[in-house]
């Protein structure tokens, strides 16, 4: 059964208060706290998002606004530009452990030629298992149940068994190159899908926050269930705290959605 317009606004900030008041409780999740403070402030900037809610059972609501928080305070704008940065690092970072793997399998080629070919040896790693157990003498896991075995079979297969140090490294190097480099979770992708930062990447995780909601079978979410463009739009100037000059109106939320379906021609926001 679905509410009335009457009240909805108080219905809405009474599952806001409530789930601030847990957090303090528990002394948790701050930011969502800082998050749900503000959108207390802004009943009638949010009424018509609210109202919209109406056609929700309450406990969907609670779910809608529990994670309209959640995206509010972790995929602003702000936090966008941070994950694209970390995003491109990622691809920087995979890129030199390839260059340098690469270079030091070839050192450890040569070092290796160099002391079966001349009467020097430097005392150095040759065997995996070795490096293993040094590389795990702080760990008390692997010393209280690893280190045993490990020695055991290193001292029943000889050294032609085992893979050679060179060869770890160049596929720690060929693991680096071919890595390709994802978000964990639809909201993220949703929001850093374009090359720049923008508004528009906030109106992308809402409208990845409501996929998921209506994908999940047990809050029972209609398919149809939709916020309207005008309600995103206020949603848009609310949560993302824009002047006058920046407000976003329906056209440009149904202009977005258009480009998300492939049907913008070119003329849609970024």
């Amino acid at each position: 059964m679905t509410a009335t317009l009457e009240n909805m606004t108080e219905e809405c900030e009474a599952i806001l208060i409530a789930s601030r008041n847990y957090n303090i409780e528990k002394s948790i999740w701050p930011t969502d706290v800082i998050t749900i403070n503000y959108l207390l402030t802004q009943s009638a900037a949010m009424k018509n998002v609210y109202d919209e809610l109406s056609v929700l059972s309450a406990q969907q609501r609670a779910q809608f606004l529990d994670q309209l928080v959640g995206t509010l305070s972790f995929w602003s704008p702000e936090n966008a530009i941070e994950m694209r940065a970390t995003r491109n690092r990622l691809i920087d970072v995979n890129r030199k452990i390839s260059t340098l793997a690469k270079d030091l399998a070839d050192l450890l080629e040569e070092r290796s030629t160099r002391e079966n070919q001349h009467p020097f040896t430097s005392n150095t790693h040759h065997h995996i298992a070795n490096v293993i157990k040094e590389a795990s003498r702080d760990n008390y896991q692997f010393r209280s149940f690893l280190a045993e075995p490990l020695q055991a079979l290193a001292g029943q297969f000889d050294l032609k068994y085992w893979p050679y140090l060179p060869a770890v490294i160049k596929e720690i190097g060929d693991d680096a190159e071919a890595a390709e480099i994802y978000a964990t979770d639809p909201r993220t992708e949703a929001a850093t899908s374009s090359t720049r930062s923008s508004k528009a990447d906030f109106v992308r995780a809402m409208l990845s926050m409501i996929a998921e909601l209506k994908s999940t079978p047990s809050l029972y979410f209609s398919k149809s269930f939709s916020l309207s463009d005008s309600a995103m739009a206020d949603l848009v100037n609310v949560c993302l705290k824009l002047s006058v000059e920046e407000l976003v109106d329906s056209g440009y939320v149904k202009n977005l959605r258009h480009r998300e379906k492939g049907l913008c021609n070119g003329n849609c926001p970024n």
